[in-house]
Order: C-alpha cells, then structure tokens, then sequence
C-alpha cells in the first residue's frame, strides 16, 4: 500500500496487478514485470498501492537486502531497470497533465 515503509521488490510470475494511487489506476502490469524498485533501490516508502487482479497472481520477492549486493555486484544490470524507472515517471507525467 502507498505509504507503507517495506523494501521489497517483486516480479510478476503469473496473473496481472493493478497500480494505483489515491483510487486512480496507473498503470496494469503483467507477467515477467517488476514492481516495488523504487522502495527497494532507494528504501523510501511506497509510492503506490498495488492490487492483484484475480486470484492467479504469483510473485518472486526481492529482498531489500538484496538491493545493495545486486547494485555492486551487478551494476550494467541496472540500466534495463533504470530505463524501466524512466520511462514510468514518464506515462506517469502524462497522465497528470
């Protein structure tokens, strides 16, 4: 839920989930995609609340611990998520306006 101080990360094995922010919807997001990065790369608390749509929805944790061994371990790993980072902010603007 927005607001709530956890740092985990998930990717969506199967089903899709709903973003949302103060009830409006920002983005469905479906197998193979990430969601949570922003908490679990910059340990702040959630920005959004994410719902799953339907009860077939199965998630992998990534563990907020994980987040600083992957960052050194991993760097060129980075920019695939970072891009992904971007371009959110970006629809997320749009969306705004």
């Amino acid at each position: 839920k927005a607001g709530e101080d956890t740092h985990e990360a998930y990717i969506i094995m199967t089903g899709n989930v709903i973003i949302s922010n103060n009830g409006v919807t920002i983005a469905t997001l479906g197998e193979n995609e990430i969601f949570g990065e922003l908490s679990w790369f910059q340990h702040t608390p959630r920005s959004a609340t994410v719902t799953a749509k339907g009860d077939d929805v199965s998630l992998r944790v990534i563990n907020a611990e994980d987040a600083e061994r992957f960052m050194k371990h991993n760097p060129k790993a980075l920019i695939p998520l970072l891009k992904l980072v971007a371009a959110r902010l970006q629809s997320t603007l749009k969306k705004i306006r």
